[in-house]
């Protein structure tokens, strides 16, 4: 006979009982992915991580370079002042197109005009390539520049305030000449913004409206005009600063003969055109001064007259050599005006 069993044995576990609760599982490690609760710890010092001190003394040993890139820039805002804002657009255009190249997006001055005028891209054409060149033309000539609020002017949001420390790049570059600041921005801007796939014309845009911050018309730092030597990555912060102050210089030199040469055709075009009727002739020579290459659509636009009437003038504009086509096509043909060199 077997003896009873003693109720200080435990009985068996049942499939209805509850499980044991978290705390009583002393033995279950703590989970990995669980951040410790503490004191916020310190931000690091980021001014250092610019090489500010090496950026100062090549801007020290290269002050003749940045007094002509200076020189060169103040003329170009004082004719830029001066002249029509479709002028100023044109060379906003012709950059951000250079920029496009740069960066690898290849978008052409023609097919940026066709976009920004009437929102045009042909079926093969990278629509966000096309956006991008947009953007930058129009920050290259209007509204405020990235000294009165980074976010709101690469239009990103205010979430951008939480990942740039703008007001590290404020203290580091303290004293600097803006042009000097600008190039500093420039090659620093993956580190500044935290962002490495941010898209590199970004960062020209920005050098190029700070660069300018002293400028009375709103201008901007010309740098890929003449070639893209100033954006050109390596080497010591003096050899960036030696190939940042050429390629400005080179490139506000080719805005300045570009502005040359659009003003003594103007003159020309209006003593030529001064025996036709209408307004459409007059507002033709202004989208001309205003866009690289015109097509027949972005002249309508611009001019508000028919398609035959812009195609009659057009016609005759060419006809006196103020235009010539560039495409030597029947259909879907493009026109320039017909520059001194």
């Amino acid at each position: 006979m077997k003896p009873p069993l003693r109720d200080t044995e435990p009985d068996p576990p049942s499939p209805y009982d509850g499980v044991p609760a978290e705390e009583d599982l002393w033995f279950v490690p703590a989970d990995p992915f669980q951040e410790e609760v503490g004191p916020p710890l310190p931000r690091s010092d980021r001014r250092d991580l610019l090489r500010a001190a090496e950026w100062r003394r090549a801007e020290a040993s290269l002050a003749a370079d940045l007094g002509r890139v200076a020189q060169r820039l103040g003329a170009l805002d004082e004719r830029v002042r001066r002249t029509p804002v479709g002028l100023r657009e044109r060379l906003g255009v012709v950059e951000a197109a250079e920029f496009s190249w740069w960066a690898g997006d290849r978008v052409t001055p023609d097919r940026l005009s066709l976009w920004i005028a009437l929102r045009l891209s042909g079926p093969q054409e990278d629509s966000l390539a096309l956006t991008r060149a947009g953007w930058a033309a129009r920050r290259l000539v209007s509204g405020p520049g990235p000294a009165t609020g980074i976010s709101a002017f690469l239009g990103r949001g205010p979430a951008l305030d939480r990942a740039l420390d703008w007001e590290a790049v404020d203290a580091a570059s303290t004293g600097m000449h803006p042009i000097t600041r600008a190039a500093l921005v420039f090659h620093s801007w993956n580190l500044i913004i935290g962002d490495a796939g941010t898209a590199p014309i970004e960062a020209a845009v920005v050098a190029a409206r700070l660069a300018a911050a002293d400028g009375r018309s709103g201008s901007f730092l010309p740098l890929a005009s003449g070639g893209s030597a100033a954006l050109r990555p390596g080497g010591t912060p003096e050899e960036r600063l030696a190939r940042w102050y050429a390629g400005a210089e080179q490139a506000s030199l080719a805005a300045l003969r570009l502005l040359d040469q659009l003003e003594e055709w103007r003159d020309r075009a209006a003593e030529e055109i001064s025996g036709l009727s209408g307004r459409t002739p007059s507002r033709l020579l202004d989208a001309f001064a205003r866009w690289p290459l015109l097509s027949a659509p972005v002249a309508e636009a611009e001019t508000g007259s028919s398609r035959a009437a812009v195609q009659r003038n057009i016609d005759r504009l060419a006809a006196l050599g103020l235009i010539r086509e560039v495409t030597g096509q029947e259909r879907f043909r493009l026109w320039t005006a017909r520059l001194q060199k």
